[in-house]
């Protein structure tokens, strides 16, 4: 009968033990579960607002200065559109200087990018207790450059706009569109920002009736 006790009680602990340790184990589980999701949803979405918020003032600025540089001599409206009217002076057709709009496409596009991943290389400043994952805490503590940002690819493109300031007179904007996509990473995570930057880079105020087809188109396809 003592032996057989002694044998319940060996089974029992040796239960008890395992228990112990599974339960020790789940606890352990749980706690990394909560800071996996804690970094997840707190402390990532903190890293990701600043990283876009610096993305966008970076990309911004690199469009300013590259078009500032590459387009030292003022782009005039002539050298991208030519407008062509009948005796009458009403304009019967619009055509873009092709060659021209690629080149300064093609230019600002590849600067931009050059630019904006230097910037990107040197790191976004981000405040150490943005890791926290508090809120309020977000813009304290040392200073840390975070460099998991790549650029991913900058789009240029021309747009214009037609707007009526008088009879028979039709101001004609010329925009210059600038996309810049950045993938930001985070702990295992990635996001894509996108920043769009529009500058106007011309205009000219046009004498004479405008065909519907351009005041309700795209001269730039």
């Amino acid at each position: 009968m003592i032996e057989c006790s002694n044998e319940n009680i060996w089974y029992k602990k040796r239960r008890l033990g395992i228990f112990k340790r599974i339960s020790a184990l789940f606890v352990v589980f749980a706690i990394v579960a909560c800071i996996i999701f804690y970094f997840k949803f707190f402390v990532v979405k903190q890293i990701y607002r600043i990283c876009e918020d610096f993305s966008y003032s970076y990309s911004t600025e690199s469009v300013n200065k590259v078009i500032i540089e590459s387009l030292s001599i003022p782009t005039k409206y002539s050298d991208l559109v030519t407008v062509e009217k009948n005796e009458r002076g009403d304009i019967v057709l619009m055509s873009v200087n092709s060659y021209k709009v690629n080149v300064i496409n093609r230019e600002i596009a590849l600067q931009t990018e050059k630019k904006l991943t230097d910037k990107l290389n040197n790191g976004i400043p981000i405040p150490l207790l943005c890791f926290s994952g508090i809120e309020i805490l977000s813009g304290y503590g040392p200073i840390i450059n975070y460099k998991s940002i790549d650029v991913v690819s900058v789009i240029c493109e021309f747009d214009s706009r037609f707007e009526s300031v008088g009879i028979n007179q039709t101001l004609h904007s010329i925009y210059i569109k600038v996309l810049s996509r950045v993938d930001i990473e985070a702990f295992f995570s990635k996001q894509t920002a996108e920043c769009e930057t529009t500058v106007l880079l011309s205009e000219s105020v046009l004498i004479g009736k405008v065909p519907e087809v351009y005041l309700n188109g795209k001269i730039f396809g």
